[in-house]
């Protein structure tokens, strides 16, 4: 990555860091990160600013947490994520502090284009990748684009109704995908009915150790999922699911997905795999995504 005009700077803000790294195809360079500043949008571009000023790339490709909207606009979906204001305009902010005009993609939607470029999704045309972890996240490939919908939303699945739920969101519905099937949702139901405060790695391990009530958690999780993933299927016709985030990635979560989804008609199934990219693959698709311009806003 001699050549400055092929030089992309990546970088994806996520809740608690910011990673940066330059990007060839699914290759970094000086892969460095920092913790997420929790105090506005300005306080976000100063520290970004602070960590790349002087790198002067050609090119700046940002992934967020959060929705994206007319080419750069951030709002945070779940302010507990991300403490921004609404409607912070990111990319011109940070194009007057850096002096480049960045391409500024959600974060889940950059992966998938990483996923479906790069890992589980190659081959398949209409494809979907959903991580699990502290939230719950996704994006979509149709015909070989990225969809990033009109006001930045497409692919958030995680705020998506199941069957049977009815808590609360941070997103201000009730019954999501997210406060059932996140590792947050998990640990907090499990610690409720035990009367302590888990992880959901405490979740897993009790689950393994033969807890009853650690196993309903997770079973319950995963069916949510399969759900999820048929609901998915019957609006879009997907071919291909990947499945990734460090709750989804977990040992056994892939089987009890597919144990559920294969209850489920024969019409609503499809092919549902682990993601492959690994966790830079937000870093990845948004750098391919700047130079390929490859998505539908």
């Amino acid at each position: 990555m001699t050549d400055r005009s092929e030089r992309v700077l990546a970088v994806d803000i996520g809740g608690t860091k910011i990673a940066f790294a330059e990007v060839a195809g699914a290759k970094l360079r000086n892969r460095r990160q920092i913790p997420t500043p929790r105090s506005g949008g300005d306080a976000l571009v100063e520290a970004i600013a602070a960590e790349i000023r002087g790198a002067r790339p050609s090119r700046l490709a940002v992934a967020t947490t959060g929705i994206v909207s007319d080419g750069g606009t951030l709002t945070a979906l779940n302010p507990r994520t991300l403490p921004i204001e609404n409607g912070y305009p990111l990319a011109s902010r940070l194009q007057a502090s850096i002096g480049v005009r960045p391409l500024v993609v959600n974060d889940a939607q950059a992966a998938a284009w990483g996923e479906y470029a790069f890992g589980a999704g190659q081959g398949s045309r209409n494809f979907m990748f959903v991580t699990v972890s502290t939230g719950i996240g996704g994006g979509l490939v149709l015909a070989g684009r990225l969809q990033s919908g009109q006001a930045g939303l497409a692919g958030h699945v995680g705020h998506m109704s199941v069957s049977g739920a009815d808590a609360p969101c941070g997103c201000g519905r009730r019954g999501c995908l997210e406060t059932v099937a996140s590792g947050t949702a998990i640990a907090a139901r499990f610690g409720e009915r035990v009367g302590r405060t888990v992880t959901a790695k405490d979740v897993f391990a009790e689950a393994a150790a033969g807890n009853a009530e650690a196993e309903v958690m997770l079973e319950d999780a995963a069916a949510a999922l399969a759900e999820t993933f048929a609901n998915l299927v019957a609006a879009t016709d997907l071919d291909r699911i990947a499945l990734g985030g460090g709750v989804g990635l977990a040992s056994g979560v892939l089987d009890r997905v597919l144990r559920h989804a294969d209850s489920l008609p024969t019409a609503f199934r499809r092919q549902i795999v682990q993601a492959r990219a690994g966790a830079d693959a937000g870093l990845i698709g948004v750098a391919d995504l700047v130079m390929k311009k490859n998505f539908i806003m």
